[in-house]
């Protein structure tokens, strides 16, 4: 795959991923806005370690939104970054299936099982430089 490909080349696949990935970066930044809405809130952490997982939530939806655009622009590196969130992804799923949070849980596993299998469609590979064009 080279970078010159034009937009009507790109599958399909590779926009559903991108849109995917890009849904779960904006989900992990819409939970750093309720998480600093709620930093005064007594919990477990002091105020440095809450102001650490806050930073820690803006970074990873900012790394997430970087690599949803840069496996749109057909990245190669951006393949196992989306594997790695969404593996990641599954694990808390599963973990909060059992929990009060069952629907948001069963989306989240979804939507990391789709990217998944997605991302290793032949026309993803493909636009990826895995296999040649056809």
């Amino acid at each position: 795959m080279t970078n010159t490909q034009t937009p009507a080349t790109r599958p399909a696949t590779v926009m559903v991923v991108a849109a995917l990935v890009l849904i779960e970066a904006l989900a992990v930044l819409g939970y750093a806005v309720y998480y600093l809405m709620h930093l005064g809130d007594a919990g477990q952490l002091n105020f440095g370690g809450r102001i650490f997982m806050l930073v820690l939530c803006v970074g990873a939806a900012a790394w997430q939104l970087s690599v949803a655009v840069n496996f749109f622009r057909g990245r190669a590196w951006t393949r196992a970054a989306i594997i790695v969130w969404q593996l990641f992804q599954v694990v808390m799923a599963v973990t909060y299936l059992q929990t009060s949070m069952f629907v948001i849980a069963l989306v989240a596993l979804l939507i990391a099982g789709g990217a998944l299998i997605l991302l290793f469609a032949p026309a993803t590979t493909a636009y990826l430089g895995d296999r040649p064009q056809r």
